[in-house]
């Protein structure tokens, strides 16, 4: 039987819900970075000229983003860094060109009005000065941000989806780990602006979740901190030792996830 896309996002969020020791759509998130990164770097994407054409005008990548993907070329992820320098290269060279038509108008400039600096020129003569100033504000979106953005509201519209179709589905999702924060608030307001025929119940199953796992953190907290105390200092930390990572988590989100453009 042939899997739909559908049933295969389907999958994905079981997966998920399955796999994850927390939110299930930051597990989804974080597996679909590690893969994107990759798929990055291979030759199909590099010598694509215009997804070149989109990091470029996109400014490159995000800090992280960039920080990754040279992570990847230099811990054996991919054979060498030449995708990357590829990248480099074109972002470079995009740079160079901004500065160089700055240059030139700083040198025009100088030389009718022995002004040091034109900022106070008429705005034609500031357009580069502004593209430099301005540059994070001007910039595009990210392309992998943009990627796990598009894909990070699938998953969220099948979630719901999902709960609003499948009562089995809900008694399950409202036993779970739950979702993130984050991710919470962000199927809040899709439930908000969506018509289901089940909001009750789905907006029920999420916040029984919730409610659920913030009791647990709160205890696990408070163990932990208990037994930081001097007079209970012989008693060994067990469940809660992960405390902090378990409210990380679920307070803001796996690292990296952005739910905003």
């Amino acid at each position: 039987m042939e899997m739909t896309e559908k049933n295969i996002l389907t999958v994905r969020i079981l997966e998920g819900m399955e796999k994850s020791s927390g939110c299930p759509l930051c597990y989804l998130w974080t597996e679909c970075e590690e893969r994107y990164l990759k798929h990055m770097l291979t030759n199909e994407v590099v010598m694509d000229p215009a997804f070149r054409g989109k990091v470029v005008a996109a400014g490159g990548f995000c800090n992280r983003h960039a920080h990754m993907l040279y992570r990847a070329i230099h811990g054996g992820d991919v054979e060498d860094g030449l995708g990357y320098a590829l990248y480099m290269k074109d972002i470079t060279g995009k740079i160079m060109e901004q500065l160089s038509h700055l240059q030139e108008n700083l040198s025009n400039n100088f030389k009718s009005s022995k002004s040091r600096m034109p900022f106070h020129r008429k705005k034609r003569d500031t357009t580069a000065l502004d593209n430099i100033i301005n540059y994070d504000a001007r910039r595009q979106q990210c392309p992998i941000c943009e990627h796990l953005w598009s894909m990070n509201q699938i998953y969220l519209h099948t979630l719901v989806q999902m709960l609003d179709d499948d009562e089995n589905f809900r008694i399950k999702f409202s036993s779970s780990k739950g979702l993130c924060l984050p991710h919470f608030a962000s199927a809040m307001q899709i439930i908000h602006i969506n018509k289901l025929k089940n909001p009750i119940h789905v907006v029920k199953a999420l916040i029984d979740a919730e409610i659920k796992n913030l009791q647990l953190i709160e205890h696990l907290l408070s163990e932990f901190i208990r037994k930081q105390s001097w007079e209970f200092r012989d008693e060994h930390l067990e469940e809660e030792v992960n405390a902090n990572i378990l409210a990380l988590n679920f307070l803001f989100g796996a690292e990296g996830v952005y739910l905003k453009k």
